[in-house]
């Protein structure tokens, strides 16, 4: 085998290594459907808030997300920090995201706009305003060392002015699985608090990515 034929295969051994290396790296993160403390009374508002974040983390972060499973009859309420871990374990994640949604709710007022004349007659509309606060908690879980190794727990708002009634002010109001999502107001703080969770989850990956290095070496 002459020189210039043992360069390239040594490049593409190496490179075949760090490809398996890499992937070896990738932090399996997986979201539990979160439990609900707003008793909103949607039924599926864990699991919708569960693939969002999800979701997210697949976009805009280099790791490996995937939405959980809860096995054996229980809700999110019943879990524990065991419990958690055994999920773990049993779906083959490296971390585990249990996350709460402590408010999700949205104030409405309302004024009359000054009359506006428009082809002679006075036309004025009712302008309301909206202002939603979300506050989402996450528990972030080393499978492998069997610990909490975060609590993360932050509050987004966002106002709005609309003219017309009817947008969700509660998060029993809200589909998820639908266009309010991305246009009510409290769908929009929604979304903003779980991209900023999902910033503050992959700034966490640190924390977790020192003990795979050790198990892949």
């Amino acid at each position: 085998m002459n020189c210039s034929l043992e360069r390239v295969v040594l490049a593409i051994v190496l490179a075949s290594m760090w490809v398996a290396n890499s992937a070896a790296q990738t932090l399996k993160v997986g979201v539990l459907p979160y439990a609900d403390a707003t008793a909103s009374g949607q039924a599926n508002i864990g699991d919708s808030l569960s693939r969002l974040t999800q979701t997210e983390i697949v976009h805009s972060t280099e790791l490996d997300g995937r939405a959980l499973q809860i096995t054996n009859g229980l809700s999110p309420q019943q879990l524990d920090s065991e419990k958690v871990i055994a999920l773990g374990k049993e779906q083959n994640v490296d971390v585990v995201v249990m996350g709460t949604v402590l408010d999700a709710h949205a104030e409405e007022s309302a004024q009359t706009s000054s009359p506006r004349s428009i082809f002679g007659q006075s036309i004025s509309a009712n302008v309301h305003s909206y202002k939603a606060t979300v506050t989402l908690q996450a528990d972030l879980y080393d499978v492998s060392a069997g610990k909490k190794v975060d609590s993360i727990r932050l509050t987004v708002m966002q106002t709005d002015k609309k003219v017309g009634a009817g947008a969700a002010t509660t998060l029993g109001n809200l589909d998820t699985s639908s266009t309010a999502l991305q246009t009510s107001t409290l769908g929009k703080a929604l979304q903003k608090a779980i991209t900023d969770l999902v910033k503050q989850i992959d700034a966490d990956k640190s924390k977790i990515a020192p003990a795979q290095k050790h198990a892949a070496s």
